[in-house]
């Protein structure tokens, strides 16, 4: 991502910050003009809009995974994701990512203090909100139709304020104590972790978070037989799956091309080859997902190959900008199989997550991350970063192995600090019964007990008590599912 310490500061260029309040020294060295800043102002903000669109597109995804009696929590929460990220991220996110401070957070730039009008930092800023709360909707569709609403109002300020930022700090920013910017003999194994749009710092936080919540929550009543079988549950629409897909790898070219931080001179190319090498990328993981869904179920399974191009998009994110093409389809590849393994792995354990976010995030973000330390490709490492290392497949004076050990790091590092922050809080709403929507909740719908009703006029029937687990045989069914019933039947 964008380097953005303070304000004043941005953009790679051979691994050095330039400074853009320094106007005299820009001029003279051609890096920056006042016009290539207000270039890269639009551009950062034409970015930020399209990463803020994958709140719409997770949107869509996940009300298309559930039952129609939970589409208004669904839509609530990422109402929530968005509007609690931002406020969050304003008075304190930020500054714990970019401020100044220590190796571990940062300590100034709260509340857009010492941003002195500076048009860049306020751009990067709705980016970076951006990035924040596609973290949190990772975790929201994951542990779907289960909870009460009063986990996303714990998990979420949390997750948007300290776990993800100090993630950022650690890896984004110029004094983060896994940071390639570093001085050669402060970086970690010589080298620094390097993770160019996210596949570590947004994709593996919001993955371990799911997963966490996933096994602290528990599965949707009635997903898993006594003995373990797998039972299938309502999903409303894959055409709702499908649109979303679309708008998230629509929305993922602002994510990976926005990181670059700069459109103009140098940048321009390495914005073009991020966006081809994420194309590629998404769809031979796609195309992989359906050779193999089709050779293990029998079909083309929708579902699966949605997920599939999502997989080869988080795979791509952390090495988009510094591997080959060809390099992109292997990793699109891999990444396809290891969410479509993965995700069936899930299933064996009994683990319930409802839009298969940790196979997606958790797995190919951790696939993601280890990729820079096989694929990257030494002469681009050296434009971007300036660090001199590459993949262990390439030759850069023995520093391949060392980018290997540092990418290796870095997701030991994230997934134990996201991973404990998330057992804490989700344990400690699970042990104050402030975690689990009640058995009745759940029968009826989330939206009926927080919402005021349903999304839709008409509805499928209800399960009754006696076909739902945990509930009491002879309890009645509602009145308003058998009319609703009954309205659905006139229509016939």
């Amino acid at each position: 991502a964008v380097v953005s310490t303070q304000s004043g500061h941005y953009g790679r260029a051979g691994g050095n910050v330039v400074n853009i309040t320094q106007e005299i020294v820009d001029l003279i060295s051609g890096l920056k003009t006042d016009e290539s800043i207000s270039v890269d102002v639009a551009f950062i903000l034409f970015c930020s809009v399209l990463v803020f669109s994958m709140q719409l597109g997770f949107s869509l995804l996940e009300i298309g995974c559930v039952s129609m009696r939970n589409t208004n929590s669904l839509l609530y929460q990422n109402l929530m994701d968005a509007s609690i990220a931002a406020v969050t991220f304003y008075l304190l996110g930020y500054g714990f990512a970019y401020g100044t401070g220590s190796s571990f957070i940062g300590l100034t730039n709260f509340a857009f203090s010492g941003f002195d009008n500076n048009s860049y930092t306020y751009a990067f800023w709705v980016l970076q909100f951006a990035f924040a709360g596609t973290t949190s909707s990772i975790v929201a569709g994951a542990i779907a139709e289960r909870c009460k609403i009063t986990t996303y109002f714990v998990f979420g300020p949390l997750l948007t304020t300290l776990t993800y930022p100090v993630v950022v700090h650690w890896v984004w920013s110029t004094t983060g104590w896994a940071s390639y910017q570093l001085d050669e003999e402060s970086r970690l194994f010589g080298v620094g972790a390097i993770d160019f749009a996210g596949s570590t710092v947004v994709h593996t936080v919001g993955g371990i978070t799911a997963l966490v919540g996933c096994i602290i929550l528990g599965p949707r009543r009635g997903r898993f037989t006594e003995d373990g079988a797998v039972v299938p549950m309502p999903q409303q629409s894959i055409a709702f799956q499908t649109a979303g897909t679309f708008v998230l790898w629509i929305g993922w070219y602002g994510f990976n091309v926005g990181s670059t931080g700069s459109i103009a001179n140098e940048y321009a190319i390495i914005a073009a080859k991020v966006a081809a090498n994420m194309t590629i990328s998404a769809a031979f993981a796609g195309i992989t997902c359906t050779i193999v869904t089709k050779f293990v179920h029998g079909s083309l399974d929708v579902p699966m190959v949605n997920n599939g191009i999502l997989a080869g998009l988080v795979s791509i994110t952390a090495s988009c900008g510094i591997v080959t093409a060809y390099s992109a389809a292997i990793i699109g590849i891999l990444g396809g199989l290891l969410y479509f393994g993965s995700s069936k792995l899930l299933l064996k354990m009994n683990i319930d997550d409802v839009v298969d976010a940790v196979p997606v995030h958790l797995v190919c973000g951790i696939w993601g991350t280890l990729a820079v330390g096989f694929f990257a490709y030494p002469g681009d490492v050296d434009i971007q970063f300036g660090t001199g290392s590459c993949g262990i497949f390439y030759q850069c004076g023995g520093n391949g192995g060392y980018q290997l050990a540092a990418q290796i790091c870095i997701i030991l590092a994230v997934v134990t600090w996201a991973g404990v922050l998330a057992t804490l809080v989700f344990w400690l709403l699970k042990a104050t019964n402030q975690l689990r929507a009640e058995t009745e909740g759940e029968r009826v719908g989330l939206d009926r007990t927080y919402h005021g009703g349903y999304c839709y006029e008409l509805m499928p029937p209800t399960p009754q008590p006696s076909e739902f687990p945990g509930l009491i045989e002879n309890e009645e069914a509602d009145i308003d599912d058998v009319e609703n019933q009954k309205e659905l039947s006139s229509l016939d």
